[in-house]
């Protein structure tokens, strides 16, 4: 326990042998995976997590989109909605980062887990259940990014304080979006529309392609691909970006973006 796992197999090998358990030792060659970040080798650790019911989830945000009260454009994007949604696992809303929305859970001295809205209510819980005031210890983990995400329809509106933007803005006409989080965003707002406030926060969704780099790979700062549209416009004008982007951007198909191509148009 503590141990880096390196130093721990060696430990344990020492020990196999001193106690005359070891058999034999070979090199097995296999694949393994490096984190894309952190260029460490990645292994499964069995943890405890929270998770939501996100078929119960699923039920609504089905309809809303089946029965046309919410529409994708162009439409082909709703079957991958669906494939998502057809086939929705439990969803694992926890993660062990440093920020983020703490999780609502806290544990007592027995480690009873108190779910609740606030800690003033899970002590409430918690003294109904003990029979006197006890001290409770919060869950240090905080929501997955994409459940905050999905709340941001009406949490930027004020919600659950003060409804009266929601009343006026609720729900939304268009939301414009990149394919590759229909369901990682898109399908977490409706879920959570149809859910906390019984509607659907927008109407239509519109789905463009994504601007990749020249090589056709999605951008990321850990790859170090990204290309900064203010550099360009820096160095060529706002409107030769544009126009590059325009030229390329045919429906269906993702815009591979060069400093060449912005340079040549």
């Amino acid at each position: 326990v503590g141990l880096d796992r390196f130093e721990a197999r060696k430990k344990i090998l020492k020990e196999l042998k001193q106690k005359e358990f070891f058999v034999k030792e070979e090199n097995i060659k296999n694949k393994v995976p490096y984190g894309d970040r952190s260029n460490s080798i990645i292994e499964p650790f069995l943890t405890e997590q929270w998770f939501a019911d996100a078929g119960k989830l699923s039920v609504k945000a089905k309809e809303v989109v089946n029965s046309k009260k919410t529409n994708f454009f162009p439409e082909n994007w709703s079957k991958t909605y669906f494939q998502w949604m057809n086939n929705i696992e439990p969803w694992c809303i926890s993660r062990q980062l440093w920020w983020g929305h703490q999780i609502p859970a806290w544990y007592g001295p027995d480690e009873k887990i108190f779910v609740a809205e606030n800690e003033d209510d899970a002590k409430q819980q918690a003294k109904k259940h003990y029979g006197k005031n006890v001290e409770l210890n919060r869950d240090p983990d905080v929501l997955d990014t994409w459940f905050s995400s999905g709340l941001w329809p009406f949490a930027t509106l004020g919600w659950p304080d003060d409804n009266k933007y929601v009343d006026k803005f609720y729900p939304t006409s268009v939301l414009v979006t990149g394919f590759d989080i229909i369901f990682f965003w898109v399908a977490r707002m409706i879920m959570f529309g149809t859910e906390f406030l019984n509607k659907e926060p927008f109407k239509d969704i519109y789905v463009h392609a994504l601007v990749r780099d020249e090589k056709g790979q999605k951008m990321s700062k850990s790859k170090g691909n990204v290309i900064d549209p203010l550099d360009l416009i820096e160095k060529y004008s706002a409107d030769a970006l544009r126009f590059t982007l325009l030229s390329m951007a045919s429906p269906g198909t993702d815009v591979k973006l060069s400093e060449d191509r912005v340079k040549g148009y």
